[in-house]
This record gives structure tokens, sequence and C-alpha cells, in this order.
């Protein structure tokens, strides 16, 4: 078949030797349509085979091998590692007409290991931590996942003067030449450091621990000179330790409140502030090493960083026991190993409480490392324990305030009923029934078990009824009987009463030594029952 242009000047001289003849000029140009469209036709599929062909030539190449450059070689060659192999491998002429390789470039090699193309610097990588700078121009950098450290070369177009110790860094695939800086992250621990003003009022119960505080904590404070003359030696951190929910945290925020007060009027400075940083023991923990270090380090330069502005820094640190922990009670003994030697150098760097009061806050003071509690640091330990019959009256009239509307104006009317329950010792309040190794039975009541929040929560329950009957159309108001069912509803509905997996936590936090105990039941239990959850829980 000829090309199109000479098929179309065919058909054009047939046409106009035909001219009189229409009938054949008419099939005549039917063929031309019909020729123009199997040309269009045979374009389509000719552009379709193209692209198959395109398509298996690519399939039928090998991958290539991505490698990083490290360096000239010998005899002309370039040292590269790929996958963790080093090679001596020939560059295409190609690329270095147009630049040159340095060290941390990215290439892709054929099957011959010959470099056939230079790749893009890549925007991502391993990460690691700078250790030091070594004199040769080299770099000791510490990886995620491992103890050793790894020699490391930078990259040409890396500004180095900017790097130091501690600095993270983005490394090739290979993790031989540092690419990138790492610009710096905001910190992983949750600190909460605005004081809720907080006066001691809203403190319920707790009185020999308040004053006992106040002692330990203001008197250095407020009174410097008179210990000066003294000679006494100041303590710098405080363990409150004692069953959860019983004010830990609250007294903390208050302490410092009332300190801030009176400092505002002893030195007649109205600007000064007080920083309560509250950091969750959890949340200090990182896999990374040194990460979790860091952030330590990261809490007291905070609170140094408040004492040169002039303000006053309570560091708070609740579940302490998660990383202050001994080596039975941390999970990576790695992490204990590195963490408390850290806190106790940041500890031992404070000279007095008006640089900073660290307060650490525990549910299990057995479980942090004597090296923490050793005076000098951790010197002073105030159990801030279950409140007594006296202490949840004055809890209750925290949260019953005046101005709510009640049963009875007098609040006594009002608490009698529930606290007569609560602390009533009858088999309805009866929670568990322990045997000692001395054979003698020991009952525990819902008394045993009480705590601020548990309170807190019963009040809140009792809000509920009083609004839910209001919107029903009675009178809003708080029953006393409705503190009374709460209290009840609390205990039964509320699943506050220790599990079977926990009891030895229980124990502990009821001032029971669990080696003392052979045996814990619920009072509805069989002798089979409790020997099956002594099994669990106690042995």
């Amino acid at each position: 078949m000829g090309d199109q242009p000479h098929i179309i000047e065919l058909i054009d001289q047939l046409l106009g030797e035909t001219a009189d003849n229409p009938k054949l000029q008419e099939k005549i140009f039917d063929l031309r349509d019909a020729l123009f469209q199997a040309q269009q036709v045979s374009q389509q599929y000719a552009l379709k085979i193209k692209n198959l062909e395109e398509t298996v030539a690519k399939l039928k190449s090998p991958a290539h091998r991505i490698g990083t450059v490290l360096g000239l070689g010998k005899g002309g060659l370039y040292r590269l590692v790929v996958g963790g192999t080093e090679y001596q491998a020939a560059v295409s002429p190609e690329i270095l007409e147009e630049e040159t390789l340095q060290p941390g470039d990215q290439v892709a090699l054929n099957e011959g290991f010959v470099a056939i193309a230079k790749l893009p610097k890549p925007e991502q990588g391993p990460i690691a931590r700078i250790t030091t700078r070594l004199t040769d121009g080299q770099w000791l950098i510490t990886g995620q996942a491992a103890n050793s450290e790894t020699l490391a070369s930078n990259h040409p177009d890396l500004e180095t003067e900017t790097l130091k110790v501690g600095d993270e860094v983005i490394l090739d695939p290979n993790q031989r030449v540092i690419l990138a800086r790492l610009p710096k992250r905001t910190s992983g621990v949750v600190i909460e450091d605005d004081l809720a003003q907080i006066d001691w009022s809203e403190v319920g119960g707790q009185s020999k621990v308040i004053e006992e505080v106040r002692k330990v904590i203001e008197y250095p404070i407020l009174h410097k000179d008179i210990l000066k003359t003294m000679e006494y030696q100041l303590p710098k951190g405080f363990l409150f330790y004692g069953p959860p929910g019983c004010g830990k945290t609250l007294i903390g925020r208050a302490i410092l409140s009332d300190i801030i007060r009176q400092l505002k009027e002893k030195e007649s400075n109205q600007d000064l502030e007080g920083r309560f940083i509250h950091v969750k023991g959890p949340e200090i923990l990182n896999m990374w090493l040194g990460e979790s270090e860091r952030k330590v380090r990261e809490i007291f330069k905070k609170a140094r960083d408040y004492k040169e502005k002039g303000q006053v820094p309570f560091i708070f640190i609740d579940e302490a026991e998660s990383i202050l922990g001994t080596r039975q009670a941390m999970r990576g003994n790695n992490i204990s190993n590195t963490l408390v030697p850290m806190f106790c150098a940041e500890m031992d760097g404070i000279q007095s409480l008006r640089e900073a009061v660290v307060i650490l806050a525990t549910n299990r003071p057995d479980l942090i490392d004597p090296a923490i509690l050793r005076p000098g640091r951790i010197d002073r330990k105030i159990k801030v324990g279950r409140p007594n019959r006296e202490d949840c009256n004055a809890i209750l009239r925290v949260y019953l305030k005046p101005n709510l509307p009640r049963e009875h104006e007098n609040l006594d009317q009002m608490t009698q009923p529930f606290l007569d329950a609560l602390f009533r010792k009858s088999s309805r309040q009866k929670v568990l029934v322990l045997t000692l190794r001395t054979g003698k039975l020991k009952n525990l009541y819902w008394k045993d078990f009480i705590s601020g929040a548990i309170i807190e929560g019963i009040v809140k329950r009792t809000k509920e009824k009083a609004i839910e009957r209001a919107i029903d159309g009675k009178e809003l108001k708080i029953l006393s009987k409705d503190l009374t069912e709460c209290l009840k509803t609390e205990f039964t509905d509320g699943n506050l009463l220790p599990a079977e997996s926990n009891l030895e936590d229980w124990l502990q936090l009821l001032d029971l030594d669990p080696r003392d105990v052979v045996r814990v039941r619920r009072p509805n239990q069989s002798d089979q029952a409790a020997a099956e959850t002594l099994n669990r829980s106690i042995i």
C-alpha cells in the first residue's frame, strides 16, 4: 500500500475522470471516507503497540540498586556502600560530565554495579543523635535501636558549624553519611505550668498533712534568715505518698499558692508568680536511647528558666515510680539505669528551695529507687492517707457549698447519715475478709477504701439526682437520702472495689504487708473461691 498522500491523489484523479458518472463518484467518495477511518484506527493501534512495547521493555529491564557515595577509590573508581556492603565501582562518564560526585550522594547502579544515574538527595532517612565530633571531621553518632555508637561523615553541603552534641540528624539509608539536621521537635512531655490559685479551704481534711507540709516547705522559703542562723540544711525534695485520690496534687498546688501569697506580702512584690510544673511520670518514658533523660533535663531547665525570671517553680512529678523505680519496679532496666542517675544529678544541682521545689507523688513508695530517697535529694516523706470521719465531713463541706439548694440548711444534718453509713461496720459495708498469718481475721469495710476523689464522685451523682427531679417538675434541692443512696451505688456499681489482679497493690495502700496475708476473699465467697483468689493474686 502506498502512503496516504499518494492514495488520496489517485482517488482525486478517479473523481476527475468519472465526473460524468455520478453513481460511480458516490462510490469513490464512500471509499475515500472508509480509507480515512481505517487510517485513524491504524494510527490508534500503532500508538497502543508502541506503549505496550515500552511497557514490556521496562518490565524486562532489571531493577536498579541505590547506593551511597563514600568518596574516591583507586584507579578512577568510587567507593560506594549498598545495603551495608562497600564496593569500588565505576561511574558512567555521562554523570561525571555534568557534575562531580560527593560523599553522601545517591546513585542508581545497574547489574554490574556501575553508577548509571545520580539521584536527588533524599529528604527522609534514619534518625540518629550526635554524641561527639572527632578531630578528623567525622562524627560519633548513636542510633535508635542500639547501645553502640557509629562513625559517620557529613555531606559537603551540610553546615557543620551549627551542629552540636545532642542534635538529631538525618542519615542516608546506609547510615554512613549525615545528610541534614533534624529540626528541633517540641517536647513529648506534657507540662502544665499554669498555677491555678487554690486556697487551703478547698482542701478538705488532711489537717495533719497540711500542717507538716507547711512547716517543711513554707519555713525554708519564708523564714530563710532564721534557718540560716541555725545552719539548718534546707530540704530540696519531698515525697507525697498514699492512696490515689486523696489530694496529693491538690495539696501541692495549695502550698505553692499559699507561698506565693505570703511572699507577695513579705517582699511587697505583687508581680511575683508561681509555676506548678506538673508532669505525669509515664509521659517521660521513651524507647529512644537518651530521650527520656533529655526530657528530665528539659523539666529542670524549665524550672531554672522560671527562676531566672523571678518566679517560684514547683516541679510535681506524678506516678514517680514509673520513671524512678527500682529495677524490680521497672520493665525496662536499661531505662531505669539511666533515668535514676540523671534525676539524681539534676537534684544535686539544686542549691535551695528558692531555686525549685521538687515533689514526687506515688501510690507505691516501696517501688522508688533508694538513691532518690536519700538525704540531700528527696529527704522528706509525707504520707497523705485516707480521710477519717472528720476529714470526710470537711471534704463534703467543700463540695456541698452553702449556695447549693439543700434539704437542710445545716450541713451536719445532710452529712451525718452519710457518714454513719460510710463508717458503719456491718455486713453490708464489708468488702474483703483477710486471713493473716497470725490466724486472725481482718475485715475491710467501705471506710477503708474511701478517698476524696470517691466523695467527689458521690456528690456528683447526688447532684444528678436533684437535676433529674427538677426536670420532672419537682423542687430542685439535694436530699440527705441522696447522699446515702449514691454512696451505696458508688461502691456497688462504680467498680471501686479491688480486682483480683491488683489485690497486692490494694493491700500495700491499706498499710498491709502482702506477705502477712495468707488468704483474701469476698464476704460471700466460699473457701474454695478464696483459695483460688489467693493463688492468683497473693502467692
